[in-house]
């Protein structure tokens, strides 16, 4: 109950307004009211304010990092560089395909400005063969097993180098079975060596094939030559 004027107790305090609007204090309202209110006045809960309004005090709230934008913005730059990239190695390979080499005088037409080897073509090889018999003699390196050998003797009839090698050489057996010297080479102390025969000059060794095997005939072939056969005797 609001005790009458004249009889109020308390200190009197000085309001908002200055010592005009100063009323006296009493427990469950307000100072510096002017005197008491008709209801007693809310202040609310201490510290809480959702409308952040005046009073409001603390830190502004910190936005949301938009994650969904950056992510969008960089799925989109990396697509367009794809599409960018596959352009460039889409217009490389169509330019590699359809794009012909000039040369100084202007392009370069099919077949020009490529230099052939003139032996890559099959050329007689002017070689002159003899092929005998003869007995397979151990060379240091045989260890066990049957080997044949052939005595070739070979010369160069023509105008240009001949190069020899034990693995030009073919035996033909009386079955018209071929073997190649692969597998026996440096089986026979007498092997014919590896050279090189300038015109007029010629060689003389032993091929060997594996096996027991009855020669009929020789082959030599060097590369890009047209082979030379004769028999043996």
């Amino acid at each position: 109950m609001r005790p009458p004027r004249g009889e109020e107790t308390g200190e009197l305090s000085e309001g908002p307004n200055g010592p005009g609007g100063a009323g006296y204090e009493n427990s469950g309202y307000p100072p510096g009211q002017g005197g008491y209110p008709d209801t007693p006045y809310a202040y609310g809960n201490r510290g809480a304010n959702d409308g952040r309004g005046a009073g409001f005090s603390g830190p502004p709230p910190v936005p949301p990092t938009p994650w969904g934008k950056i992510l969008g913005i960089g799925c989109g730059v990396l697509l367009l560089l794809l599409l960018v990239l596959g352009g460039c190695g889409a217009v490389m390979i169509f330019m590699s395909g359809t794009g012909s080499p000039e040369g100084p005088g202007g392009p370069v037409g099919p077949g020009e400005g490529v230099q052939e080897d003139p032996r890559g073509e099959e050329t007689p090889s002017n070689a002159t063969l003899d092929a005998s018999s003869t007995d397979f003699q151990p060379s240091s390196l045989y260890v066990e097993g049957e080997f044949t050998s052939v005595r070739v003797r070979i010369t160069n009839d023509g105008e240009r180098s001949l190069d020899v090698n034990p693995l030009y050489f073919t035996v033909v057996d009386t079955s018209g079975e071929e073997h190649a010297p692969g597998d026996a080479i440096a089986m026979d102390a007498r092997e014919i060596s590896v050279q090189t025969l300038e015109p007029g000059q010629n060689a003389e060794g032993v091929i060997t094939v594996e096996g027991a095997v009855e020669p009929e005939s020789v082959v030599f072939e060097p590369f890009h030559t047209i082979p030379v056969e004769v028999p043996v005797e």
